[in-house]
This record gives C-alpha cells, structure tokens and sequence, in this order.
C-alpha cells in the first residue's frame, strides 16, 4: 500500500526483511480497503490507530497548505478533540445527506462507507439479508429518523405503538411530529407475563385506515391499502427486544398484517443482534413487510453510548432514512462502530453469542434455584436475554441494595407499578429482572445472585418457608 524507498540505506538481505514484516502488518488494513468486509480475526488495537490515522491524514484540516478561510474548518482548540474524534474533526455526512461525501473529509467520508459496508457485510454473516448504516445517534433518534423518512415517502400521520414503557420510542414519534395510537397490553393466561395480541394491533390499523379514508370503503378492512387515494396513512412501531415481564412483540404476524394492509412497519430491535432467537424471528418478518429494523451499537457491539444501527432489505429506503438527518454529524459514533467490528471479527462474535447463551442459562439455573430455596418463582417469559425472579419483600429495596453493593443492571419493580410492569393493570407479582447480556461474564451473575440472595434474606426473612411467592403477592394487596 506504502511504497518506501529504503534501498541502499541499509544491506538488501535487511531492507526485504523489513519490508516482508511491514507487508504483514499492513496486510490487514490492505484486506479492509480491497474486500470492505468484517474480518474473520480480530485486528489489533495498533493496525486499527494506523488505518485511522491513515484515512485521516486525507481530510483537509490535515494538509500543511492549506488555506483554510471557511466558517467551519475543523479548527480545534485542543489536540484532546483531534484524539476523541479520532482525527476525523470534519465529521461525515453533508446538510442534505447523512452518508453523502464531504468534499473537505475525503478520508472520513471513506471511513463511513467502509463502515457501512462493514456493518452490511457483518448482519449478511449472522443471516440477515439486509443494507445498514451506522447512525452517529442512538437507539431513540434513530427511531426518529426512520419514522420521519415514513412520514416524507408515504404522508403517515399516526404511530400504531403496541406498549412498551420505554420513554426513548414514546419520545421518538413525539420528535418526529406524529401521532400515537398505544395498543394496550394485556395478561397471559399463566398470569406471569404481559403481551399485546396481534388480533388488536390489526383492529388498530383498522380502526386508523377508516378514520383517514376519505372514499368511505365499507370494503377497506379486506383490501390492501392504496397509498394513492389517501391522504394520511399509519405506520406501526413494533418492539422486538424488551425487559420481562413485556413479552416480545410477534413481529412476523405484525409483517404479515403490515404487508396484507400495505402499513409501513418499523421494529425496534435495541439489543437484537446478538442473540440467534432475536435473529431468527427478524429473518422471518423481513419475508413479509418490514420497512427498517433500528439496534444500538452499544448494546450490540460493546461500544460506547452514542451510535444507532439502522437495516432494512430496501437500499433506497436506506438513503431516504440517512437524508432525514439534519446537518453534519460527530464522527466519533461511527469510529467506534468501525472499531468495534475491527477489534472484535466475525469469529469472535459469534463466540461471544455463544458465551452469551451459555451465560442466560448460568443466570436461569442460579435463579431457579434461589427461587426455589425462598418460596418464589422465576417467571415464565420467553426472553433470551433476562429473567424475573419473584420477590417477597420490597424489589426497589432490594434493587437499591444491589446498586449499593456495586451491581449494575437489575430492575426491581412492584406490582402496582404500571409503567414499569407495561400493563395498565396491577401485575400479580413483585419481582426482579436479572439480564445476561452479550459480554457478560459467568463470574459476574455468580457474585449478582449471591447478593441478590443477601439482599433478599436482609430485606426480610423469606428463608423460613412460610408463604410461598403467589400467596404472598395476593397478600399485600
């Protein structure tokens, strides 16, 4: 890639020697620019500064001649920005197109869409047939811009959100200058989980293509919607990755009827990666109607907080969604993706999902077998990621206690809390929510449930076998 002439500074046997060992090293950076690929192995911190110092050294602020007259010209007032940034202090993107070239940031306008190539190339390996970008916002925003590009293409005015209480989506339509029509949750027949059923998802569409119908079609409810002969048209917001008790939606019978009423639907998939089971319902759904998937970087690829995820199968959906965002944008989301899937290669992930899925089954095993020794039970909710474990004393208490010992991560919440249990009923037990998330370590939810088993027996006495966890849930109301 760099031809140095070092002939005849020192003996020929020493110059092909060193040359041959530069090669090597820069032979990983060469792969990344000729194949646009994630790397089976992972690269080292060193090759991956250098290939960022590379491509930065193209942008213009880096050029000794230049005459640099503009209104923003990447000038910095401490050499710690050009280190947060990575070098990149032009950002990427331009006013009218987050992944457009930027004629004064060549090399992080190539440092972009080598990510986005990457990012592509990476969701391909784990099955999914999609294009990505890599979004400098997080899960929340992200949302946003995916919802604001339904609104430009297709005039949708109403967001049909199947509830989930996660202030970040409710923010997103309010952002975005739509509408929401929740879909309530309702209680499993086990009386352990919570769930929204597609059958009111449908009446919901249902219920907003009629109101917007301005032919008055008795017929609209068996008919495909016909985006030319309306005015406003609704879109659904469903959520595939959620703490227990909320139940995952069904997203491929939600595509299904999305496809069926032609409906954009948008899923929010924050932590969806990293687990076959999320994988393999999305590989299902985008068989029928789905318009874009949005994950977080940091939950999926062990980044700092800051950076989106945002695929679908439609490319040109792609490009309408990236010109949603206004202005320029801080690189530095989109460098720690890139590094993510650099530092960490295709055949490290995948052993970081099985440790994973090993892990959850670590965390489940522990639980039950708490549960069992205090009287509670561990929840029946189909999540490859977290658990509930019941609780006979106060879960705040105890999720305070747990911070206090230096845990992070588990959410207690009572039953009458409606916001934090999604149902707007009283939910039937109090309980803990204990996560196993991808990067998680075995001796981490070892020492979690040790003191969750203190904190439990030092908030009150549920060693002694007297109640067990229903009878004494029904006692407290």
């Amino acid at each position: 890639m760099i031809d140095l002439n070092i002939s005849g500074i020192i003996p020929k046997n020493m110059e092909n020697r060193g040359k041959l060992v530069l090669n090597d090293n820069l032979k990983n950076i060469e792969d990344i620019f000729n194949h646009r690929v994630i790397p089976k192995q992972a690269m080292s911190d060193e090759e991956i500064e250098l290939f960022l110092k590379l491509l930065s050294l193209m942008d213009t602020d880096k050029d000794p001649k230049s005459i640099r007259i503009g209104e923003r010209e990447a000038r910095t007032s401490s050499n710690i920005h050009n280190r947060l940034v990575s070098g990149f202090c032009h950002g990427v993107g331009r006013s009218g197109n987050l992944i457009d070239p930027q004629p004064k940031a060549p090399g992080a306008s190539v440092m972009y869409s080598l990510t986005n190539s990457i990012l592509t190339s990476f969701l391909k390996k784990l099955g999914l047939n999609v294009s990505a970008i890599a979004t400098p916002i997080a899960t929340g925003m992200s949302i946003s811009l995916c919802l604001s590009a339904l609104r430009k293409k297709y005039g949708c005015n109403t967001v049909i959100y199947p509830y989930a209480a996660h202030k970040s989506p409710i923010k997103a339509v309010s952002f975005s200058g739509l509408k929401m029509r929740l879909v309530e949750t309702v209680l499993s027949e086990d009386g352990e989980s919570v769930y929204v059923p597609v059958e009111d998802i449908e009446n919901a569409i249902k219920k907003e293509i009629n109101k917007n119908d301005k032919y008055g079609d008795s017929n609209i409810y068996t008919t495909k919607y016909n985006i030319n002969n309306k005015k406003e048209i609704p879109c659904v917001l469903s959520t595939l990755t959620f703490f227990p008790p909320r139940k995952s939606d069904d997203i491929v019978e939600i595509a299904k009827i999305c496809e069926e009423y032609n409906i954009p639907h948008i899923i929010n998939g924050a932590y969806a990666i990293q687990n076959q089971y999320y994988i393999d319902r999305l590989k299902k759904a985008f068989k029928y109607r789905v318009d874009a998937v949005i994950s977080s970087s940091d939950k999926n690829l062990l980044t700092p907080i800051g950076g989106g995820i945002i695929y679908s199968k439609d490319k040109e959906f792609i490009n309408e969604i990236s010109k949603t965002y206004p202005g320029r944008a801080c690189a530095t989301p989109i460098v720690n993706t890139l590094v993510s899937l650099l530092s960490i290669g295709l055949n490290n992930y995948k052993e970081l999902m099985k440790q994973q899925k090993e892990s959850r089954k670590l965390l489940h095993d522990l639980l039950v077998e708490l549960a069992n020794n205090t009287n509670n039970k561990v929840l029946n909710i189909d999540s490859p990621l977290s658990i509930c474990i019941t609780t006979n004393s106060d879960p705040v208490e105890i999720a305070g206690k747990l911070y206090n010992l230096r845990i992070t991560g588990p959410r207690g919440v009572r039953s009458s809390d409606k916001f934090g249990n999604c149902y707007l009923g009283n939910f039937p037990y109090d309980y803990v929510v204990m996560n196993a998330a991808i990067g998680i370590k075995n001796k981490d939810i070892i020492n979690a449930v040790d003191k969750l088993k203190y904190s439990m027996a030092k908030n009150k006495n549920i060693m002694s076998g007297e109640k067990n966890g229903n009878n004494y849930c029904n006692s407290i109301r």
